[in-house]
């Protein structure tokens, strides 16, 4: 099998250590493809090296900003931002075939429409690993979680492609499945985005930190039943209690620093408005209030203006 994989942020790096021996291993190829030449070439370099508590592991993926490079991909995985989706369609759109599996791994939800319209066969996962990208190439472990597979078209036969990628990810020790209608797990996990991300960027806490204050967990309830509402108006069927399992998640990944508070930290720019963003929006459309989402998405805009301007 021929896996492309697409950006080589903290998931994507994590990734990458995991599925390219393997992959290569079983006779197939596995290439990490960035849009910038020098990370790529030093990426090629030095490796990718995960760390684990107290152990490393480094691997020496082929890495190329080229995909005209690439001979064959038979699985496009797009580990970018949101708002980097349509930029790393556009640079890998050279491998992308009619039964290419295309497959998204982003937070929020904005991104869907923009894998329903590419080429390929369209595909979304939603993944609880954590992981916290240190420096290019220096991925640090932050918990298991499983990764759920979905075609955008619910209950729709699966290719083979994915068959074999979810053998892989088991193999990997990644904990995986494909599930039949992958929507409601794109809000389960988009009920915990909305309370979580802003809000640890916004106080500058790690997630297990935002516990600690009642006036915290009380913004985090509100944004996650104002999302509820708006889910339950779309038609999707809640999974289990949303506010219970942020919180739980909270607990479970005390010491991480949640991927908007590192963008906060790296001033880069953020996905509030696929998170968040998209909650207030379809709030507006459907008729929902949504005021404690909108205020998270001010703070989290009002942050990012403060770069600009200084």
């Amino acid at each position: 099998m021929y896996v492309v994989l697409v950006g080589p942020g903290a998931l994507g790096s994590l990734l990458t250590v995991h599925l390219a021996p393997l992959i290569t291993a079983t006779g197939g190829t596995f290439h990490l493809l960035d849009h910038r030449r020098d990370r790529a070439d030093n990426l090629a370099r030095s490796g990718i090296t995960l760390h684990i508590n107290e152990r490393q592991r480094t691997v020496h993926p082929a890495v190329s900003s080229d995909p005209l490079a690439i001979t064959r991909c038979d699985i496009l995985l797009l580990c970018v931002k949101s708002g980097d989706i349509n930029k790393a369609l556009q640079h890998a759109a050279s491998l992308v075939k009619n039964d290419t599996m295309v497959i998204g791994i982003q937070n929020g939800m904005t991104h869907l429409q923009q894998l329903r319209q590419s080429k390929g066969v369209a595909a979304v996962a939603v993944s609880s690993v954590g992981a916290t990208l240190s420096a290019p190439g220096q991925v640090i472990y932050g918990g298991g979680g499983i990764t759920r597979f979905g075609l955008l078209t619910p209950h729709s036969p699966v290719p083979n492609f994915l068959k074999e990628l979810l053998s892989l990810f088991n193999q990997a020790r990644l904990e995986a499945e494909i599930v039949p209608d992958i929507h409601p797990h794109l809000w389960e996990k988009l009920f915990i985005n909305v309370a979580i991300n802003a809000v640890t960027a916004i106080h500058q806490r790690k997630n297990g930190q935002l516990l600690t204050s009642c006036a915290i967990r009380n913004t985090m309830k509100i944004a996650v039943s104002e999302a509820v509402a708006v889910a339950k108006a779309h038609g999707i069927p809640i999974i289990g209690d949303p506010i219970n399992q942020a919180f739980s998640v909270c607990r479970k990944t005390r010491n991480n620093i949640s991927s908007m508070w590192q963008d906060v930290l790296n001033k880069r720019p953020t996905e509030i408005g696929a998170i968040n963003g998209y909650i207030v929006n379809e709030g507006k459309r459907l008729g929902i209030d949504t005021p404690v989402n909108a205020d998270l998405v001010r703070q989290i805009r009002q942050i990012e203006r403060s770069w600009r301007e200084a």
